[in-house]
C-alpha cells in the first residue's frame, strides 16, 4: 500500500546562498521528485547547520535512499531538517547535471558541511 501524502498548504521559500530555496522541511518525503541540489541540516543552531548537500535528477528519491542518511541521523543534535534548489529549467540533461554540480560546490565552499566527498567523520565500514 503505497503513502498519499497530503497536499501542501503553503510553499515555503527562502533566499541563501544566492539561490531561491524550497524548505526547510522536517521530513524527505516534502521534498519533490525534481532535478536540483539538496540540502541536509540539523535545527538546534540559530540558522540551520549544514550537514551535508548533493545533487540529483530525483532530489525526494537520493535522499530517502542515500547512502549517509544513517551518519545525517547520527549527527543531527536537533532534528534534521532539509531544503533543495530545484533546477528542471534546464534546457538539456547535460546542462541541468552542470548546473547542479556548479550549485552543490558553491555551496559546499560556502558551508564546509561534514558530510560529502572526502567526509570528516567516517562512519562503519
Amino acid at each position: 500500500m503505497a503513502t498519499k501524502l497530503a497536499p501542501r498548504t503553503e510553499e515555503r521559500m527562502f533566499t541563501r546562498w544566492d539561490y531561491k530555496v524550497s524548505g526547510w522541511f522536517s521530513s524527505p518525503h516534502e521534498l519533490e521528485e525534481k532535478p536540483g541540489v539538496f540540502v541536509v541540516a540539523t535545527q538546534d543552531f540559530k540558522l540551520p547547520f549544514v550537514l551535508d548537500v548533493s545533487e540529483s535528477d530525483n532530489v525526494r528519491f537520493c535522499v530517502l535512499n542515500h547512502d549517509r542518511r544513517t551518519l545525517w541521523r547520527r549527527n543531527a543534535l536537533g532534528g534534521m531538517l532539509y531544503a533543495a534548489i530545484y533546477t528542471e529549467d534546464a534546457e538539456s540533461p547535460f546542462l541541468s547535471e552542470f548546473q547542479r554540480k556548479n550549485i552543490e560546490q558553491h555551496i559546499r565552499k560556502l558551508e564546509q558541511p561534514v558530510f560529502g566527498a572526502e567526509d570528516l567523520i567516517a562512519g562503519p565500514n
